[in-house]
């Protein structure tokens, strides 16, 4: 993947990413929690920092797009999510024009396209792996930083004497449910959990460790099945992927199993795992998934009213009054089917390049290793969250990570693809033989 970035500046070269797209990015993240909503003549100081965060989107679109444009041609792998996702986006904006309120979804789908045009940015010609690398630490940062306010905000629920921090929501002054209190520490935890592996630094060791084991306690006490379930699906996939974690797995399962038996012998443990996960609710809200499977039965409902195009971005909450929890319905509540099939096809694509890039590994650095594994552990987080919850499918932070992990990957599957094709051919030399040469050619 190579573009250039010649109009781009640069603050020092501690910094290998245009400082145009850093800036570019942190407005992105500065514009959460804000909406259509939020624009309008502001009568307080809150307002108006509320509303200078809601047109964020409005000015990074285009930035980002005369940036690109300047660049000159951006080289995306032949299968690239980010292609896939800038393709549904399109077909979401069009369908914006059948919203019950297309203002609205046209402002959802303008910082849709805006966080992947702008994570396009960092693609630098000069050093495009260094400079996407950055788009990643800035994303993990960034995600730290949010998992340290909300965590230290929910401090009563997390850290309180009740049973469960599920009523966290409240507060929060509804800033974030449960759901996404636990998506904001378990990323982060993934993260250093991966990390804590492969340093050698036995002091790094302690604070990664420790890092996640707080972060996982409030996956825990968040009680958010969605999180609850990613998080170990996605500690099961570093451990299954990773060579180097890889000879822990079948231990780690073995005495996980052993205690669960020897511990638990007249199932005290199973009973409480099911108290936990069924969280107080009725036998029928349980089944129903909270409400899910009704909410999945009203989507389609509604998608056999407008199977191809779709009402725009945010189709969930204007039409049903809440989320529809689950990617994929939203994607065709969105952009119908026209815009879910390649929203479909971002994730098929996305895992494809990861194992490309794996399979090159020797070609990359330990760094780049260590960040493709990260990908890879966060992005099997994101996959399965993607089904009781609304992940890539709308603007959202899930959204904001998912890009840079998948900017990074493709920026990888470039590079090593061209290192590959240039890798000089097999030398031939001739053996020497009682000091002088002989005939005979071996292939080095």
């Amino acid at each position: 993947m190579a573009t250039s970035r010649s109009s781009s500046i640069r603050s020092s070269p501690l910094l290998q990413a245009p400082t145009s797209a850093v800036i570019l990015w942190t407005c992105l993240w500065c514009n959460l929690n804000t909406g259509f909503w939020n624009i309008g003549l502001p009568s307080s100081a809150g307002e108006w920092l509320n509303l200078f965060r809601a047109i964020l989107p409005f000015v990074v679109l285009p930035v980002s797009v005369i940036l690109l444009g300047r660049g000159g041609k951006l080289y995306l792998p032949r299968v690239s999510p980010t292609r896939f996702l800038i393709v549904y986006g399109g077909f979401a904006t069009f369908s914006s024009a059948f919203s019950p309120k297309p203002m609205w979804a046209m402002y959802w789908s303008i910082a849709f396209l805006a966080t992947i045009v702008a994570a396009w940015t960092f693609v630098d010609r000069r050093n495009p792996v260094e400079s996407a690398r950055q788009l990643l630490l800035i994303t993990w940062i960034a995600t730290f930083l949010v998992a340290l306010i909300v965590g230290y905000m929910a401090r009563g629920s997390i850290f309180g004497g009740s049973e469960s921090g599920y009523g966290v929501i409240t507060e929060l002054n509804g800033l974030s449910r449960s759901s996404g209190v636990a998506r904001w520490a378990a990323v982060p935890g993934l993260v250093c959990l991966v990390r804590a592996y492969y340093t050698r630094r036995r002091s790094l060791i302690s604070i990664y460790l420790a890092t996640a084991a707080v972060c996982f306690f409030i996956v825990y006490r968040m009680q958010s099945r969605g999180a609850i379930f990613g998080a170990v699906a996605a500690v099961v996939f570093a451990l299954l992927v990773a060579s180097r974690l890889r000879r822990y797995a079948l231990p780690f399962a073995i005495v996980a199993i052993v205690a669960v038996l020897y511990f638990d012998p007249g199932g005290t443990v199973s009973n409480r795992v099911g108290k936990y996960l069924k969280r107080g609710e009725s036998s029928e809200e349980f089944e129903s998934m909270t409400g899910r499977t009704r909410a999945y039965q009203e989507s389609l409902d509604i998608i056999e009213r407008s199977p191809f195009f779709g009402y725009g971005q945010w189709a969930d909450r204007l039409l049903m009054g809440g989320h529809v929890h689950n990617s994929f319905l939203q994607a065709l509540l969105n952009g119908g089917a026209f815009g879910a099939l390649p929203y479909f096809g971002s994730w098929i694509a996305g895992w494809m390049i990861f194992y490309k890039v794996q399979r090159r590994s020797a070609l990359i650095g330990q760094d780049d290793r260590i960040h493709l594994m990260e990908c890879g552990t966060v992005m099997m987080f994101f996959t399965v969250r993607a089904m009781p919850e609304t992940t890539t499918a709308s603007y959202a932070p899930d959204l904001l990570v998912m890009v840079a992990v998948y900017v990074y990957l493709e920026v990888l599957s470039v590079a090593t693809a061209r290192k590959q094709l240039r890798r000089p051919l097999p030398l031939l030399r001739y053996v020497p033989v009682r000091g002088r040469v002989t005939g005979v050619k071996q292939v080095v």
